[in-house]
């Protein structure tokens, strides 16, 4: 029996995979006499059970549309979402995403079977439910032909393709056979608790809330379809009893109107935990391994608490098919390798914004520390301010922005006015502002401030430079 051969595999058929299969088979090339025959292999085509990737910021619906897949938000019955209701203390503001955006919020695995949906009604596209277990190298230059893969309980069988594009997720095991020494490997920042709370009603409808609590880290609540609600929350490390650790350290720092149900969802539901990590991006085409290429979180992770994955996703996916949609022939690695340097070089100004805003902002929000308390406290006055305060750093953190200079200039702005702050404004349990005697001990303090942000997201910066 001859083998399936194709002009791209790709292998994950998570929110990257789908989503390049479906725009590499409607996006037509002059180059090109014949439509793309694609191949899209997944383990397991069975819905997605996660507690992440729920939340697809207004940028990421923005590349949605641009994809022509704008329809699956629609089929969801997707929540709006209008910014975020930010909580310290007992004190609340809101920060709103620029006016006509908005994010949508889904069940995670309905949104996945919509993509992979459309990607099986696009032409020329074999969807495959198998595992693949190994790549299939040229004998001679080892250059990338192919995969092999097994159906349950079927025996191993071969796909080959002029080109491989691997989409299989943070647990890639096809990572460091592609890109070789790699200048980063994945670091392991926590954990991730979700919850699922019904009859919960949040303190601003529409908003997502954002608690910065003390002792523990931020909690995200949001709204699902079907009167459902998710709840996120940050854990730098396990606790021996996570339930008694919401119960006792979480629920008490939370409005009031909310903490029955989550004490209710506490009792009936299961809560679930997801290791998160940080991934700086490996630029592709010059030293990896020819024929195949990563893409999605095989090849870049952020922190999830800022919801930025899909969206940073999703751009990766606009930027490569509008690039592979001018390659006559995919077996033309001189030429891929030319798009995958574009590529790299294109995605930065979104990538590296996300990337370095979710890692800095999650560092600050959720770690202790007088600087961290200082930087909280003077973000939270700094966003309380009114919309043209926030509306910059809103913009950046919803990938309406692709700026990673305007994102310095923000996190300096910010940091600037929290020292400003300090000097300005009563400490908790004062009831005036600091007389100037207490001066220096306060520049002794902004000096650890600013060092403090720059040991936070200069290291992220670097590595997405």
């Amino acid at each position: 029996m001859l083998c399936p051969s194709y002009d791209v595999l790709i292998v994950g058929a998570g929110v990257a995979g789908p989503a390049l299969a479906y725009a590499l088979a409607t996006k037509t090339c002059d180059k090109r006499n014949a439509t793309v025959r694609i191949a899209l292999l997944e383990r397991s085509l069975s819905k997605p059970d996660r507690i992440v990737a729920e939340l697809l910021q207004p940028g990421g619906v923005t590349a949605l549309k641009m994809l022509g897949l704008e329809s699956c938000l629609g089929e969801l019955g997707s929540v709006s979402l209008l910014g975020y209701h930010i909580l310290r203390g007992e004190q609340g503001i809101c920060a709103p995403f620029p006016e006509g955006h908005d994010a949508r919020a889904f069940d995670h695995g309905a949104f996945i079977m919509a993509l992979r949906d459309r990607a099986q009604q696009a032409p020329n596209i074999d969807v495959i439910e198998s595992t693949v277990t190994s790549l299939i190298e040229e004998k001679n230059t080892h250059r990338v032909i192919g995969v092999r893969a097994s159906q349950a309980g079927g025996q191993p069988e071969s796909y080959f393709a002029d080109l491989v594009i691997l989409a299989d997720g943070s647990s890639s095991k096809f990572r460091t056979v592609v890109l070789g020494n790699m200048p980063y490997e994945p670091s392991h920042k926590g954990y991730l608790a979700g919850l699922i709370v019904k009859g919960l009603k949040l303190p601003v409808p529409k908003y997502a809330t954002m608690a910065v609590l003390k002792g523990a880290g931020p909690v995200i609540l949001f709204e699902l379809p079907n009167n459902e609600h998710r709840m996120l929350i940050e854990l730098k490390q396990q606790p021996q009893d996570l339930k008694e650790h919401i119960t006792h350290n979480i629920v008490p720092q939370l409005p009031p109107s909310v903490r029955a149900p989550i004490l209710n969802a506490l009792e009936t539901s299961r809560v679930r935990r997801v290791p998160h990590f940080y991934l700086p991006p490996t630029k592709q085409g010059e030293c990896s391994k020819a024929g195949a290429f990563l893409l999605g979180d095989s090849l870049n992770m952020r922190h999830p608490l800022t919801a930025g994955g899909m969206t940073v996703a999703l751009n990766d996916v606009v930027i490569l098919s509008d690039l592979l949609a001018h390659i006559e022939n995919f077996g033309n690695w001189d030429e891929i390798s030319a798009v995958l340097r574009k590529w790299h070089h294109m995605r930065k100004p979104l990538a590296s914004t996300i990337n370095t805003m979710s890692m800095g902002w999650a560092g600050i929000f959720a770690a202790e520390g007088e600087a961290f308390d200082i930087m909280q406290e003077g973000a939270f006055k700094f966003f309380g301010k009114g919309a043209e305060y926030s509306e910059e750093p809103m913009s950046l953190a919803a990938g309406i922005t692709h700026s990673p200079l305007l994102l310095a200039r923000s996190s300096l702005a910010i940091a600037f006015y929290s020292i400003w702050v300090l000097f300005t404004h009563p400490r908790p349990g004062n009831k005036s502002a600091p007389q100037f005697y207490e001066y220096p001990s306060l520049l002794f303090k902004a000096l650890n401030v600013i060092w403090t942000i720059s040991t936070v997201m200069g290291p992220v910066m670097w590595a997405e430079m």
